[in-house]
């Protein structure tokens, strides 16, 4: 069921070392890193790969590895996300479009719903707190990868119903408000939304500015 992207890196120990893992606790993902490099899960036209949460079929997008790619590379992904995961937990896939699953200090795989529990900035300049309680999902990767499913989806999109993901169609000055606060979100977003979204920007004068920004970063070509 499950696919490498990549081969395993000549240096795993050392690339997995970076990831300061208390390998007694993480021996199971540790050695599922030595298994497998990055599974690209959302490529498959009318087919999700889900995960349940709360009783919720969450489609899981990308399980972070090595990679020269910031959107599939564990220590990238981390890196972005200083500060707005909860401290020591690491993020090790990506799914529902925004969201992440978390791998806790203590070897439980935990949901991470960027609605919920990211770092919000309010109109006064100051953030707000940060909700830290985190859902569970698993309690450990082999029992995450036992309860993934293959489903079958309707491709349902409709452009004149689905703005935001029309290409055709600008950011609203909010969206690209976020983009400008946190630009190292544009790292986590799935290759085939990302042609969208760059589209996007590219019709409107603000949209033009942030991606200006992106590429000075370096966040884009």
């Amino acid at each position: 069921m499950f696919k490498s992207k990549y081969r395993i890196p000549k240096d795993i120990d050392k690339c997995i070392t970076k990831l300061n893992l208390n390998t007694k606790i993480n021996h199971a993902y540790i050695e599922f890193l030595k298994r497998y490099n990055v599974i690209i899960l959302d490529d498959e036209a009318e087919i999700d790969y889900c995960i349940d949460c709360d009783g919720e079929a969450l489609p899981l997008e990308v399980i972070f590895g090595f990679s020269k790619k910031d959107t599939e590379d564990l220590l990238a992904i981390n890196d972005s996300y200083l500060d707005r995961i909860p401290e020591n937990y690491l993020a090790i896939a990506s799914l529902n479009y925004g969201d992440l699953l978390c791998l806790s200090p203590k070897g439980k795989i935990y949901h991470w719903d960027h609605e919920v529990n990211d770092l919000y900035f309010d109109m006064k300049g100051g953030y707000l707190e940060q909700d830290t309680n985190l859902k569970l999902v698993a309690n450990d990767i082999d029992a995450l990868l036992a309860m993934i499913t293959r489903t079958e989806v309707e491709d349902d999109y409709d452009p004149d119903e689905d703005d935001y993901n029309n290409p055709n169609i600008p950011f609203p000055d909010d969206s690209l408000d976020s983009f400008i606060e946190y630009p190292k979100r544009i790292s986590i977003i799935p290759e085939n939304r990302l042609a969208i979204y760059l589209k996007k920007m590219e019709l409107s004068e603000k949209g033009r500015e942030v991606l200006a920004k992106l590429r000075e970063q370096g966040l884009i070509n």
